[in-house]
C-alpha cells in the first residue's frame, strides 16, 4: 500500500505539533502506515493508531486540563506518580493492547539501569506510554520485571530506525524542537529545559536520518506549555504543509 511512516519526537507540550502534522497528511490524502514516537510523539501516535482522527485529537488536547493526568508525589522517583496519566491513557485507548491497533506502533523508552533503550510494541498501549513519556525527574519511572523505565527521548528522541522497521515506506520525521526559551518560570522549565540542552547536544552527533523532516517553528514555546494547543497544532500544520511537495515526490518515488 502506498504511504509513509512517521517518527514523531519527543518535546512535551511542544509535540502537539503532531497533531498539526497529521492534519496536514490527512488534508491531502496521504496514508499513514505506522508510527514509530518517543515521550509525546509516542502518546500522539498511540492514539492515532487507535483510530483518533488529528481533529479529534486536536479537540481532546484542547480540553485537556492539568488536574487530569498530573497527581504530584512525595515519591523520591519523581515529583509526578503517573497514576492520573495511565487511567486517562487507558481510557482513551479503550485498554487496547498493540495487537489490537488500526496502525502499527512502535514506542520507545529507556531502562535507566542498564542505560538501554527498549522498544514496547506489545501488550498493554496505555501502560507502553506511560513509559515512554516518563520525563525524568517529574514523572515517576515505569518498573517491568527487572527494568527502570523513563523517557525514550534519552536516547532516541526521532525513532526514524524503528519507523523503517514498519513499512517499506518514506519516512517522515516530525522534530517538535529544541530550542532553547528564554524564559524559565517553573521547576518543571528547569527540568523540561535542561533535558533538551542534552538532547541538543546528543542531536550535533546523531541527526535525523529520514527521507523528509519536518521541523515546526516553535520560537521561545516552552516544554510545560501545555496550555497553547492551538499555537503548536498550527505551527505543525505549517511546517508540513510546506514539505507536502517533498512528502509527494518521496511518495512517487518509492511507487
Amino acid at each position: 500500500m502506498r504511504g509513509v511512516t512517521l517518527a514523531l519526537s519527543s518535546g512535551g507540550a511542544r509535540g502537539f505539533s503532531h497533531i498539526g502534522v497529521l492534519k496536514s497528511l490527512e488534508r491531502h490524502h496521504i496514508p499513514v502506515l505506522g508510527i514509530a514516537g518517543s515521550s509525546m510523539g509516542g502518546l500522539i501516535g498511540a492514539l492515532y493508531c487507535c483510530g483518533y482522527t488529528a481533529q479529534k485529537l486536536e479537540e481532546l488536547a484542547g480540553g485537556l486540563r492539568r488536574s487530569q493526568w498530573i497527581d504530584f508525589s512525595l515519591s523520591k522517583m519523581g515529583m509526578v506518580r503517573g497514576h492520573k496519566l495511565l487511567e486517562l491513557m487507558e481510557r482513551l485507548t479503550e485498554n487496547r493492547t498493540f495487537e489490537e491497533l488500526s496502525l502499527p506502533l512502535k514506542l520507545v523508552a529507556v531502562d535507566i539501569q542498564r542505560g538501554e533503550e527498549v522498544v514496547l510494541d506489545s501488550g498493554s498501549v496505555a501502560e507502553a506510554v506511560r513509559a515512554t513519556t516518563s520525563i525524568p525527574g517529574i514523572f515517576s519511572p515505569v518498573v517491568r520485571g527487572d527494568e527502570i523505565l523513563v523517557d525514550g527521548g534519552v536516547l532516541n528522541r526521532v525513532p526514524v530506525d524503528l519507523a523503517r522497521q514498519i513499512a517499506e515506506a518514506p519516512v517522515i520525521a516530525v522534530d517538535a524542537g529544541l530550542d532553547i526559551s528564554p524564559v524559565v518560570k517553573s521547576v518543571f522549565d528547569i527540568l523540561f529545559q535542561a533535558f533538551d540542552v542534552v538532547a541538543r547536544e546528543l542531536r550535533r552527533y546523531k541527526p535525523v536520518q529520514a527521507d523528509v523532516l519536518i521541523e515546526p517553528y516553535l520560537p521561545n514555546a516552552r516544554d510545560a506549555q501545555f496550555t497553547k494547543v492551538g499555537e503548536f497544532v498550527r505551527a505543525g500544520e505549517t511546517a508540513c504543509e510546506a514539505k507536502i511537495s517533498d512528502i509527494l515526490g518521496r511518495l512517487e518515488g518509492s511507487a
